[in-house]
């Protein structure tokens, strides 16, 4: 298992995470964003790419490759220093 921490990932990591995860999180701020209105709360006063770079630096995402499904140990964690 492959533990990548999203705030020290390289550029083609971030290439990656932004086409397998942008729709999914644009649907989520949506989401958000109408209860936001419904209920007057105005929590989300800024635009949509603010709440995509938090959500970005602040997620782990858990990969497994398929070798380890047989064989699972502690969790890898992969740091990208830049």
């Amino acid at each position: 298992m492959i533990n990548i921490t999203m705030n020290k990932m390289s550029e083609s990591e971030e290439d990656l995470f932004e086409l397998k995860y942008l729709e999914e999180i644009s649907e989520l701020f949506n989401e958000f964003k109408g209860m936001d209105n419904y209920y007057g709360l105005n929590l989300f006063k800024g635009n949509y790419c603010e709440f995509y770079e938090f959500i970005k630096k602040n997620v782990i995402i858990y990969e497994f490759s398929e070798d380890e499904e047989d064989n699972i140990s502690e969790p890898e964690l992969i740091n990208y220093e830049k």
